[in-house]
């Protein structure tokens, strides 16, 4: 074969895979920081993930996400698909876009054990909703079946990769939240954010860069604001810090959100701050992918990348987060 028929060979088969792939391909751009870089790359894949779309091309991508959400079993396949390649842009943005004002969230049912007031029952369960970014893959299913083992608590979770409170034009969490608020009317939420909102934000054309005054201002204020929808009408809110990471400069910008959470949940008072870091750190006061577990044997808590956790690591985290739910709402009492 000539040459310039196997350039042409090569071209078109890069032609047809970047159409056939194209919702990850443009998930993937509009995942990337703020800069002309993902601005070109949006601009040059949207209107092919469109195409691809419409004349349904991209159904291999779809197939493969479902069996991929079928062999997890951690959240309905429907959810994963979505966690996997969310719409880019403005398509999530319209999808999950925050009620109206004139919409009402449902009374609360109940109120802590502590309080002395309807407790829950195994004919009254408390319900509870588990969600976040990647970080919640492991601990969020983990959490859910340690609560359901108390017969006193229905449980979800939902989490979604490469998301956050940084990015709402990627996949927009607030308006996600109220939905859930609505729709599952959870006595208690749980989430856990971060992981990848240590980057830059944009507020009204302008980029504010990470870690500046400006920057943790927006960000508190997004924080705040979320705190106060998910603890609304008397529900409970466990917001789960980041744990130590191995990359001492990931690590930095994780404790600077850390801070925000954690002088966040101090200005809401049905809100509380979980520590992770204290959970996962090793004998030498710092990061550590091994740890004892309950029965005292060394385990590895962290997964290669030095992020994420273990399965081992998020049962760890969600006996320490339930442990703090029990605590106030008495699910391992007596009926």
């Amino acid at each position: 074969m000539a040459a310039g028929h196997a350039i042409l060979v090569v071209l078109i088969a890069l032609g047809i895979g970047t159409v056939l792939n194209a919702p990850g391909l443009a998930a993937a751009a509009a995942r990337q920081p703020f800069g002309w870089q993902r601005s070109a790359a949006v601009t040059a894949l949207t209107p092919i993930r469109v195409f691809s779309d419409l004349v349904g091309l991209n159904w291999p991508h779809v197939a493969l996400a479902d069996v991929a959400a079928g062999a997890t079993g951690s959240a309905s396949p429907g959810d994963l698909v979505s966690a996997a390649a969310p719409s880019p842009a403005g398509d999530a943005v319209r999808a999950t876009a925050p009620a109206t004002g004139d919409e009402t969230e449902p009374a609360p049912r109940r109120t802590p054990a502590d309080d002395n007031r309807r407790s829950a029952t195994r004919s009254d369960p408390l319900r509870l909703w588990v969600g976040g970014d990647s970080l919640t893959s492991e601990f969020g299913p983990a959490l859910v079946d340690v609560a359901a083992r108390t017969r006193r608590v229905t449980a979800e979770v939902d989490f979604r990769y490469s998301t956050g409170l940084a990015r709402p034009d990627f996949f927009n969490w607030p308006g996600q939240l109220r939905g859930v608020a609505t729709s599952v009317d959870p006595d208690v939420f749980v989430v856990m954010f971060g992981a990848n909102d240590g980057q830059n934000l944009q507020v009204d054309g302008r980029v504010l860069g990470f870690g500046t005054p400006a920057w943790q201002a927006e960000y508190h204020r997004r924080v705040t604001t979320l705190m106060g929808r998910l603890s609304a009408r008397g529900r409970w809110v466990w917001w789960v810090g980041q744990p130590g990471m191995r990359s001492p400069d990931f690590d930095a910008r994780m404790s600077l959100l850390n801070d925000v959470y954690r002088s966040a949940a101090a200005e809401h008072q049905q809100v509380d701050y979980v520590d992770s870091r204290a959970l996962f750190t090793g004998p030498s006061g710092g990061f550590s992918p091994y740890l004892d577990d309950a029965s005292g044997n060394r385990t590895l808590m962290r997964q290669q990348d030095g992020v994420h956790l273990t399965r081992a690591g998020g049962q760890r985290l969600a006996a320490a987060v339930f442990a703090e739910v029990d605590a106030r709402w008495g699910l391992t009492a007596g009926d």
